[in-house]
């Protein structure tokens, strides 16, 4: 037996609707105002930005899910530190283009983006909600250029692949199985995916599952090996997606204090890792992000065990039980590092201590 469910109950609903560190649409709310201010910045030495501002002035419904595109996203950010900062981050044409670009993509169901400009890629759900699937459809345009510039930034040596119509059906399938599993939970987490990327690392060997890239919120790389079955599928799909919920949280609530930078940040080696060399040695920020990752998990896991059905989630969960133990230590491992955080940033870490304990009794109680 598994007790608690009052308790999972509470926690997905924080996780998932809570503010200000859940509810999507205040997550996206906040972006939007921050962005739409930074695009007035722009916009006074880009007549692109001068463009796209007056769009969202006629439609201001739209702003939402416009400054969900990481493109757009980057190029503003890009564009301030050109015009305020003088730095050379982004081509002034290039930058009016992009703009222009996007302002042009804008209709008014609010449905295409700057990098689906034309509807051709294809989605993740049945709506735009969960955002598209990199099918190399938008791959000869300026856009997916520079889509695919911006990763190459990130992780050089890595090949982003087309995705196939098998393989989006297979994810398409994967998160409609996670919002079957926690619909609370997943439908908020996959609200911040905006693309997912297939890719495959140059050199032999180096493989991986999933990982998102700070800099290109909303952004999810995905192994082909991950889309083995939908089962697997979907816990990569939540994994992820609760990493990009946590840098939009970032974006608008800063979490860490001024001049923290990860270079110089204090490390914590988990437990778990104590006898792998290179896996150790994390930084406050993945400390955070995992806590709450590993949370979610053991939300998404428990689910998944009263569910049944699924062989891969025959030992859902004992893995459950493990994600909030993990949970739990690294709570413990971030009080002495509490100085490298904000107000919210601290605000953040008694949410999950607080959401611990109200999953506490989701323990598993074994008898011999």
């Amino acid at each position: 037996m598994r007790d608690g469910t009052a308790g999972a109950i509470a926690v997905e609903s924080v996780l998932a609707d809570g503010i200000p560190f859940g509810s999507h649409a205040f997550i996206a709310g906040e972006v939007a105002s921050v962005y739409t201010g930074l695009l007035g910045l722009v916009a006074e030495e880009s007549a692109g930005a001068k463009h796209l501002l007056t769009r969202l002035d006629e439609m201001p419904g739209l702003r939402t899910g416009l400054f969900r595109d990481p493109l757009v996203r980057r190029t503003v950010e890009d564009g301030v530190c050109l015009v305020a900062e003088g730095m050379d981050t982004i081509d002034p044409v290039m930058l009016d283009d992009l703009l222009t670009a996007a302002a042009l993509a804008l209709d008014g169901a609010g449905e295409r983006t700057l990098l689906d400009a034309d509807g051709r890629g294809a989605l993740l759900g049945p709506t735009a909600e969960f955002g598209h699937v990199w099918a190399g459809d938008e791959r000869g345009t300026l856009p997916g250029r520079r889509f695919v510039d911006e990763i190459h930034k990130r992780v050089p040596q890595f090949r982003v692949l087309a995705a196939s119509r098998p393989q989006v059906e297979v994810l398409t399938r994967g998160a409609r199985l996670a919002c079957e599993i926690a619909p609370d939970l997943a439908t908020s987490a996959l609200r911040h995916v905006f693309m997912v990327v297939l890719g495959e690392f140059d050199a032999e060997g180096h493989t991986f599952n999933s990982f998102t890239l700070p800099g290109l919120p909303g952004v999810l790389i995905l192994s082909p090996d991950v889309l083995a079955d939908d089962a697997v599928a979907a816990e990569a799909l939540v994994h992820e997606a609760f990493h990009l919920k946590f840098l939009d949280i970032d974006y608008i609530r800063p979490l860490f204090a001024p001049g923290f930078r990860q270079e110089t940040s204090p490390r914590t080696t988990p437990a778990w890792h104590e006898d792998e060399p290179g896996a150790g040695g994390w930084p406050v920020d993945r400390v955070l992000t995992s806590m709450h990752v590993y949370l979610a998990l053991s939300v998404f896991l428990d689910a998944a065990a009263s569910a049944g059905g699924v062989d891969r989630w025959a030992d859902a969960a004992t893995r459950a039980d493990r994600c909030r133990s993990r949970s739990a230590w690294l709570l413990d491992a971030v009080q002495p590092h509490l100085g490298c955080l904000t107000g919210s940033g601290r605000q953040f870490v008694e949410s999950i201590g607080s959401m611990q304990v109200e999953s506490a009794g989701l323990t598993s109680r074994t008898t011999t």
